[in-house]
């Protein structure tokens, strides 16, 4: 992948990591915050494992190419 022109695929994809991590920090606040409840810490746990495949996926260049999940 390029750094210097990326698709716009590419540009949605980081955009969208974004909002995963400020909403992973929010699920993460309210469980330090005494939040005790087994489906918030399941989400917070989808959601930083949904981060690291779509920052994997972005990191390596992947035009035309598909990978079993």
């Amino acid at each position: 992948m390029s750094t210097k022109n990326p698709t716009i695929q590419q540009r949605r994809l980081r955009m969208t990591v974004k909002r995963l991590v400020i909403e992973l920090g929010y699920l993460e606040r309210c469980l330090d915050e005494g939040l005790l409840d087994a489906n918030i810490h399941a989400a917070a746990l989808n959601l930083d494992g949904a981060v690291d495949r779509l920052n994997g996926y972005l990191a390596h260049d992947h035009r035309g190419t598909q990978q079993a999940a």
